[in-house]
């Protein structure tokens, strides 16, 4: 039986926790208003989406709008001047598991009790693998699922802030070579299969902590090495990368596509890439920081 509510409804409030475990967090993301989300407060308007790229002539204006590339660049020093340097790059793929409660279940004989499992793509598992590694240690890439299956639980959770600490947090690298993972509980316990192998994960503050103890980037250059793992990531896959192109191309639209190659290489272009990777792939990229005066909140 799957868990009652839908897979981005246990997102949104994972991710409403995740901001609070650090006191610095962005999640690059499309919008309908056209604005991009810091930390699910603060927003930073970007006037029309196309004000902000180069030159797009507006056919029912008649003229040109927008912005230089060097302004783009100058625009992102400022946003380095007022925001906090960032860590760590943490890509979450969020999964709705199903509630095994019989006993001729697949993966019963490994746990002799009701358990929770998911099943992971391929293709999905096969790229956050080489983001893993393309990162250099820069980058957490995990897969997060609930450890309670009801509406009521969800919306208690919810209301409590305690989310994240009824999850269960697998590493993807840990699930390399199986397609299935199952488990019984919050935390990061579980097995791989499908033949059955126990795996256990780092704690999720343990993650969150190792990796806000690496050197800070300011905002603008943790956005370009987060496209840059991405990239490396994506080289010699066609079909990835096609697709994740195709849904760059869907964000920016053709008018603004035409003129879009004077912006390449900018920050701009990099959060761009972000957001195309996690529509594609459905995964959530999120950058975290903190700053010199709080320390991270435990999650356990």
């Amino acid at each position: 039986m799957w868990v009652k509510f839908k897979e981005k409804t246990y997102e949104s409030y994972f991710q409403t926790e995740l901001g609070r475990l650090t006191n610095i967090s962005f999640a690059p993301d499309q919008t309908d208003e056209g604005l991009l989300g810091f930390d699910g407060a603060f927003f930073i308007p970007f006037i029309g989406m196309t004000g902000l790229f180069p030159y797009v002539r507006v056919a029912r204006w008649r003229r040109f709008i927008g912005i230089s590339a060097s302004e783009i660049d100058s625009f992102g020093d400022e946003l380095n001047d007022r925001l906090p340097p960032f860590n760590l790059n943490l890509f979450v793929q969020y999964k709705r598991p199903e509630r095994m409660a019989r006993s001729n279940a697949a993966e019963w004989p490994s746990w002799g009790a009701a358990y929770y499992r998911y099943t992971t793509d391929h293709r999905q598992q096969h790229l956050l693998e080489k983001i893993a590694n393309a990162a250099h240690g820069r980058a957490a890439v995990v897969y997060a699922s609930p450890a309670f299956w009801s509406n009521t639980d969800l919306f208690a959770h919810g209301r409590d802030g305690t989310i994240v600490a009824h999850s269960n947090i697998a590493d993807v690298a840990n699930l390399t070579g199986h397609h299935r993972f199952s488990y019984r509980e919050a935390g990061h316990h579980g097995i791989g299969h499908s033949e059955p192998q126990p795996l256990e994960s780092s704690p999720f503050d343990a993650i969150i902590r190792r990796g806000i103890e690496q050197d800070a980037l300011p905002f603008t250059r943790q956005m370009k090495a987060l496209d840059a793992s991405i990239r490396e990531a994506l080289d010699g896959e066609r079909g990835s990368y096609r697709l994740w192109q195709a849904a760059r191309q869907a964000i920016l639209g053709g008018g603004i596509a035409d003129a879009y190659p004077r912006a390449r290489g900018t920050w701009l272009d990099a959060i761009y890439s972000v957001i195309a990777f996690g529509q594609a792939f459905d995964v959530r990229i999120t950058a975290l920081g903190v700053d010199t005066v709080a320390e991270p909140v435990e999650t356990t």
